[in-house]
């Protein structure tokens, strides 16, 4: 028997299952770097940044891999995909997220977000014929309150108790937002790898985001002031966040499909609060641990059934 059949393997999904929660912890810690960065950068400049550094780690490794293979190019059809992509995930959601933070609490905000899985699942059986399943819905509601019990310290029922305001009309967007880019990466990804998707929509907001600056009232200019901490927290942003973490979340549609990828996202208040623990000091308290035990057992479901 050779050496490479008594090497053991993971399975493809559990794989994907691994990757996405690192995903999720990258995308805990860009709250932290986002938070740095908006001291010295505009919302929209940053956004811009963001993506341009990740462009330029990106294209480079999307031509490599799909040099030679035509089913990785790009195609006129393409084009309206990816452009609708990168509007909605990147340009859009980031646009609501900042936009909604800066008019309630980040808890809130965070609880609100967690409902784009519930909503991509029902995409998925509207347009991809996917089977309506009690259980998995069971399992995303399990999860939602999972993360508004770690949020909230143990008390969700506080986070929406003044009823919903403007800036809980615009955070709703987001998830919206999300859920149109996870379905559109289904249909990008039949024809584009994990690696050229992500490339072409980052590329794709960069477009679009150029115009946008200056019509936000922000400077195409404004770089030129940042300092080296700020470039680093958005070298993070547009490598880490960007580069890799949506990468990995385009390779978890690709395996899980797009509800199951999505119900990992639950996960990222819950690293947000842990890398406030361990950089910051700040005491996690039994709530985040309740919290996470069952945002797991939600994801579980959604896996499972």
């Amino acid at each position: 028997m050779s050496e490479g059949r008594d090497r053991p393997t993971l399975a493809p999904r559990t794989r994907a299952s691994l990757l996405m929660v690192a995903a999720a912890a990258i995308w805990g810690l860009t709250f932290t770097a986002g938070k740095v960065a908006s001291l010295e950068a505009s919302p929209m400049s940053a956004t811009l940044w963001r993506f341009v550094l990740a462009g330029l780690v990106l294209a480079p490794l999307a031509v490599k891999a799909s040099w030679g293979k035509p089913r990785l190019g790009l195609a006129p059809m393409d084009l309206p995909l990816l452009l609708l992509s990168g509007l909605t995930g990147l340009v859009m959601y980031n646009y609501f997220f900042i936009k909604a933070l800066a008019l309630i609490q980040a808890g809130r905000g965070s609880v609100i977000v967690c409902g784009s899985p519930a909503l991509i699942y029902l995409g998925s059986v509207i347009f991809f014929g996917e089977r309506l399943s009690a259980v998995r819905l069971a399992g995303l509601a399990l999860s939602v309150l999972g993360t508004a019990w770690a949020v909230s310290f143990g008390r969700p029922w506080a986070l929406f108790s003044t009823g919903l305001g403007r800036g809980d009309l615009i955070m709703l967007l987001c998830p919206l937002s999300w859920t149109a880019y996870s379905l559109l990466a289904k249909l990008v990804l039949r024809r584009q790898g994990p690696l050229a998707a992500n490339a072409w929509s980052v590329l794709a907001a960069v477009a679009l985001l150029l115009p946008l600056v200056p019509l936000s009232g922000g400077s195409l200019a404004e770089f030129s002031g940042y300092g080296p901490l700020t470039w680093a927290c958005l070298a993070f942003l547009g490598l880490g966040g960007t580069a890799l973490g949506f990468t990995i979340f385009y390779r978890g549609i690709l395996v899980l499909g797009p509800h199951r990828a999505a119900a990992y996202i639950n996960l990222v208040p819950v690293f947000g609060i842990l890398f406030s623990w361990l950089m910051l000091d700040e005491t996690p308290g039994l709530a985040l641990f309740v919290g996470l035990a069952m945002i797991i057992m939600g994801i579980r479901l959604v896996q499972k059934y």
